[in-house]
């Protein structure tokens, strides 16, 4: 009997999220896919009634048994992986130099179940094949879906004499915000803000950081993203990691340049008019935040940074619309070539 033509994707996380996000957007663009919440430490994989299987689960050596009984009981499905966690920078960040080599074997050891990897970012893929976990044939690129239209109905920002800038995202290790907030503090002029949006562990740590500097406000989590970026003209994205980074895109869709770290995603996402890479450290940044980032660096009336992300939400679309084989007559731009538009 052959398999129905039908798509499933597993999800080991029901928190929102970048995964929840992308889940959304696929299921406007594909209605008849499914979805099945998978529990973390679940030793079996099963049966499914799909020609498509799209994993967004978490890798560990813990997963592993449930991986490969997962590929052993669909030998004829199509079964695809999307690394949504591990990049350059978590490896450097969170793995142990003595536990690289453990860590890799883990990586190319659950890659090969599966037909096709999906790296969210060049950065991601270049560092796949970099420490050869994963043929080049088997990697496929596409950025996640995400909706813009609530970011690109915002407003303009209007920068005053002095720049209000903005973070949204989790207040944890990841975000390295408890990087920059201090240097922020010491060479921002006294005209200037910083709004921060998010919540997290680090929270607590980041405010005792700034001791109560009256310029930096904790707004906490937010309901509406979008709605956070009418308070900021520039946003903040120090991360130690970031396989693609969706903030540095929403950011750059309500018309606000970033400020992103050298690391994984971030860098191809930013290119003039949407943003500068801060590549040289606590010194850079502080010099960017103490001459509030002079005109000739962003053009803030052009609408360059809206029109960079339009473009990379449609190239990420054109992407999965492949690999997920959308069916013809679906509004899909058509596809571009494998390179990003900050290179």
């Amino acid at each position: 009997m052959p398999m129905p033509d039908k798509t499933l994707h597993l999800i080991d996380d029901r928190r929102m999220g970048g995964v929840t996000r992308f889940l959304e957007r696929v299921s406007e663009m594909r209605p008849t896919d499914e979805t099945l919440f998978v529990k973390r430490g679940t030793m079996r994989g099963h049966s499914h009634d799909a020609s498509t299987i799209v994993s967004h689960l978490a890798i560990s050596w813990r997963s592993l048994p449930m991986l490969i009984t997962l590929r052993a009981c669909n030998p004829k499905a199509r079964i695809i992986h999307v690394e949504h966690s591990y990049c350059a920078g978590f490896e450097a960040h969170r793995v142990a130099k003595h536990k690289h080599h453990r860590f890799h074997t883990l990586l190319r050891t659950v890659y090969a179940l599966f037909d096709e990897i999906v790296a969210v970012s060049e950065g991601q893929a270049r560092w796949m094949r970099e420490i050869d976990v994963i043929p080049d044939q088997k990697v496929r690129i596409a950025p996640p879906l995400v909706d813009l239209d609530p970011f690109l109905a915002i407003p303009a920002p209007m920068p005053g004499p002095a720049l209000r800038y903005g973070f949204v995202g989790r207040l944890d290790q990841q975000k390295g915000l408890d990087l920059i907030l201090p240097v922020w503090r010491e060479a921002a002029p006294a005209q200037a803000r910083f709004e921060v949006f998010g919540n997290g562990p680090m929270r607590e740590e980041m405010e005792a950081l700034v001791a109560g500097d009256p310029r930096i406000t904790f707004h906490g989590a937010t309901e509406s993203p979008a709605e956070a970026y009418r308070l900021f003209d520039v946003a903040v994205m120090p991360s130690r990691w970031e396989p693609f980074g969706l903030s540095c895109l929403e950011a750059q869709a309500a018309g606000r340049p970033a400020l992103v770290a050298p690391v994984d995603g971030l860098p191809e996402q930013v290119r003039p008019g949407g943003g500068l890479i801060v590549d040289g450290g606590p010194e850079e940044w502080a010099a960017l935040f103490a001459d509030s980032i002079k005109a000739d660096k962003i053009d803030w009336h052009s609408g360059q940074a809206r029109l960079i992300a339009t473009h990379n939400a449609n190239r990420s679309r054109a992407r999965w619309a492949a690999i997920l084989e959308i069916p013809d007559g679906a509004s899909v731009s058509p596809m571009e070539p494998q390179t990003m538009i900050g290179e």
